[in-house]
């Protein structure tokens, strides 16, 4: 138990500075690739090469994981994560920028299902069943409070240094792998020897077969692919969005904040999983995103604010109420693959999302593209979970 915890707080080391190194160019991220000559469309094709990357290498990563050493893994993570930083400092080119999203992606996808889902696993095997929620929690906040400073940072470190600025995020990428290299111990039980020795087929049949016979899996699957068309349009768009708007892009590390403060506020809640909960947040979510869809349209831009904010909250706590529900139902021998296998739907949802958004912004207006997406992350989340609370309602 000693040194599950010591291996927890050097996850989130290595996290807090993975993800603070990943966020520095967010909050100027539309802007610096503007700088580098790329258009609207030529970033949203970069965005779908990242997502096409991960969506044909997290499944194989994840069956890795089962098999393999997750630390590994992760370590290899880190190391393609600073090849994209470096290439995208020395780029000057699509062709380039195009290749290093691709390394983001492959660092994505190795790292997905890695030392999370071991630790989960451990959690779980040592009966602390009930820290499980408390691990997503944490990692999660502390992922939204890393990712707010590194913005602001970023923000303030680009219009003083450029582009050079990505230096800073090698070197944080350097300390994490570091920290995990020599800190994190992982313990080979005789269960991962007895994985070894099974073959990916084997692995991928009965993986599917869990998949198969757990529809509460499948919900939760579906509830990470209706999400990714809000999360999507919501990620590469906001900044061309708000600039349409009438915001003024100095001010855009101050939204970046206020986003992150939204999603941290909506991690911070409990997921409490009863019937009668679910209804309650249900209930509130509905009223929630149809009086935000109404305001979002509306011209006044404390309206148009206040709405985004909301819908922001909402998808937020979606997204942390399918990890918690699928973490605690997904079997232990398969954590990695299904996750990755989740993950992967999710970003194939997005890269369909990026391509569509990619075409109709050559026919219509950025505002018009991202309520599309939109309101079919509205109508497609609310759907998945009224079927949820209707499976949860039969069973009691």
């Amino acid at each position: 138990m000693k040194q599950l915890h010591k291996n927890i707080k050097i996850f989130y080391l290595a996290t807090t500075l993975t993800t603070l190194a990943a966020s520095l160019p967010h909050a100027v991220l539309t802007v610096l690739l503007f700088a580098k000559g790329l258009s609207l469309t030529q970033i949203m094709l970069v965005q779908a090469t990242y997502s096409l990357v991960i969506l044909v290498s997290e499944y194989p990563s994840g069956l890795l994981a089962d098999l393999y050493s997750k630390k590994v893994l992760f370590l290899w993570a880190k190391v393609f994560l600073s090849g994209m930083f470096l290439l995208v400092w020395l780029g000057e080119s699509f062709q380039t920028i195009l290749l290093a999203w691709a390394c983001y992606g492959l660092a994505m996808a190795l790292e997905s299902g890695t030392l999370d889902a071991q630790l989960i696993n451990e959690l779980k095997h040592q009966a602390q069943n009930r820290l499980v929620a408390k691990f997503i929690s944490n990692t999660n906040r502390l992922d939204l409070i890393s990712a707010l400073f590194g913005g602001v940072l970023g923000s303030w470190l680009y219009y003083r240094l450029g582009i050079k600025f990505y230096l800073v995020s090698v070197l944080l990428t350097l300390v994490a792998f570091l920290a995990i290299r020599y800190g994190y111990i992982e313990e080979v039980t005789d269960s991962s020897k007895q994985n070894l020795k099974q073959s990916l087929s084997k692995q991928v049949v009965t993986g599917f077969s869990e998949l198969k016979h757990s529809r509460q899996l499948r919900l939760m699957i579906a509830l990470t692919i209706a999400g990714q068309f809000f999360f999507q349009a919501h990620y590469q768009l906001w900044q061309a969005l708000f600039l349409k708007q009438g915001f003024n892009k100095e001010q855009f590390y101050i939204y970046y904040v206020i986003f992150q403060l939204i999603s941290l506020g909506a991690y911070s809640l409990p997921v409490k999983l009863e019937t009668s909960a679910i209804k309650r947040w249900y209930g509130l979510s509905l009223i929630g995103l149809l009086t935000s869809s109404v305001l979002l349209v509306i011209t006044d831009k404390m309206s148009f604010l206040l709405s985004y904010l909301v819908l922001v909250f909402i998808f937020t706590f979606f997204e942390y109420f399918s990890n918690v529900l699928f973490s605690k139902t997904v079997s232990k021998t398969h954590i990695s693959s299904l996750t990755s296998l989740r993950s992967s739907c999710g970003r194939l949802s997005s890269l369909v999302s990026l391509l569509l958004s990619s075409l109709l912004l050559t026919y219509l207006s950025v505002k018009v593209v991202v309520l599309l997406n939109f309101i079919l992350a509205m109508s497609a989340s609310l759907g998945v979970i009224y079927l949820a609370l209707k499976d949860k309602t039969a069973q009691t």
